[in-house]
C-alpha cells in the first residue's frame, strides 16, 4: 500500500509541477525550492504543549552554510538518524554542488545543525560545518538489510524517471498527432475561405464583433465572442470566445489573440470570423480571467 502511494505521489508531483512544461530541468529542483521548515506548536497526549519540527518537513530541505544573506547551499536533508530514546543524532546530507563532485551522503551530527528563524514560524537550516569536513568525512552508506524505496533519493529518482517519459510522450503525440492535425486545419480554412472576401480586422468594430460566431472551418463552430479587449492606445489586442456550456451555461472563457483571427464577409453581407484552434485546443486553454489578463497578457491569451 504505501509503495503504491509513493508511487501514485510522484505521478501527482510530476503532472502538477510547471517545470514540466516550460523546462526540461529535472524535478529534483522542486524538492530544493521550498527550502524553509516550520516549527508550531503541538498538544501532546500530556497536558503539556510541546513546540518543534516535524521530521517529514525537513527531509528533502537544503542546509545552508550560514544565516548570512550570502548563505550557500551544502546540500539536502536525505534522512534523520534517531536512538533508541527518541533523540535525533545526526541527519543525512546529501552532499553535491557545494564540493563539486557526485552527491556524498554525509551524516552531520545534529548538535551541528541550528535554526534560522526567517519569519513567523519559518526557519532556514544552517550547519557550522567546514568544506574541508565534508570532504574528509566518510561517505554515509545504507545499510544493505534496510529497504531505500522510501528515501528521498529513490523518489526523486523515480519522479525524474516519470518526467522524462511524461516528455517523450508529449513529443510524440505532438509530432505525430498534434501537428499533422493543425495541418490540416488550415488546409481547411484556406480552401474553406478562398473565395470569400477577406476583411481587414482593424476596420471591424467591436460591436460588430460582439457577439459573432468563431469557426475553425466550414461546419466547426468553437464559440462565440463576448468581449473585446484593448489595448491602452484603444486598439484590439485580443478577443474573448465563450467555448461550451449548453444554452449560454458552463461556457469557458477563453483569450485569443486578434492578430490571429481571420475575418471575411460572406456572401449575404454577414461577418465570418475564423480562429487557427480546434475547439479541443480551446476548451483546454487557460480560463480568462480580468485579474490574470490584467497582470499577465501573454500567459492567458492564444496566439496563432
Amino acid at each position: 500500500m504505501i509503495r503504491n502511494l509513493l508511487a501514485s505521489t510522484a505521478v501527482l508531483a510530476v503532472l502538477t509541477t510547471p517545470a514540466l512544461a516550460q523546462d526540461t530541468g529535472t524535478t529534483s529542483n522542486y524538492f530544493q525550492n521550498d527550502r524553509v521548515i516550520y516549527e508550531f506548536d503541538v498538544s501532546t497526549v500530556k497536558p503539556d504543549t510541546a513546540t518543534g519540527f516535524l521530521a517529514s518537513n525537513m527531509i528533502g530541505k537544503s542546509v545552508l552554510n550560514t544565516s548570512t544573506g550570502e548563505a550557500i547551499e551544502i546540500g539536502t536533508v536525505n534522512d534523520l538518524v534517531l536512538s533508541r530514546d527518541g533523540s535525533i543524532r545526526a541527519a543525512i546530507v546529501g552532499v553535491g554542488g557545494f564540493l563539486g563532485l557526485g552527491e556524498k551522503g554525509v551524516a552531520i551530527d545534529y548538535d551541528r545543525l541550528s535554526f534560522t528563524a526567517k519569519s513567523d514560524g519559518e526557519f532556514d537550516v544552517v550547519s557550522d560545518v567546514t568544506r574541508a569536513e565534508l570532504e574528509n568525512a566518510d561517505g554515509f552508506e545504507r545499510p544493505d538489510y534496510i529497504p531505500d524505496w522510501m528515501t528521498v533519493s529513490a523518489v526523486q529518482t523515480e519522479i525524474d524517471k516519470i518526467s522524462e517519459g511524461a516528455k517523450q510522450t508529449y513529443e510524440t503525440v505532438r509530432t505525430e498527432a498534434i501537428d499533422p492535425a493543425k495541418k490540416r486545419l488550415n488546409e481547411t480554412i484556406a480552401s474553406w475561405t478562398a473565395e470569400k472576401t477577406r476583411v481587414q480586422s482593424a476596420t471591424v468594430s467591436s460591436e460588430a464583433l460582439i457577439g459573432s460566431s468563431v469557426h475553425s472551418s466550414a461546419d466547426a463552430n468553437i464559440g462565440e465572442i463576448s468581449q473585446v479587449l484593448l489595448n491602452e492606445d484603444g486598439k484590439a489586442e485580443a478577443v474573448v470566445i465563450d467555448v461550451g456550456g449548453f444554452l449560454g451555461f458552463n461556457e469557458k472563457p477563453v483569450a485569443v489573440s486578434y492578430d490571429s483571427l481571420q475575418m471575411y464577409e460572406t456572401e449575404n453581407g454577414a461577418l465570418l470570423v475564423v480562429a487557427p484552434f480546434t475547439k479541443s485546443e480551446l476548451e483546454n486553454a487557460k480560463t480568462f480571467g480580468p485579474a490574470a489578463y490584467k497582470k499577465n497578457p501573454d500567459a492567458v491569451t492564444l496566439n496563432g
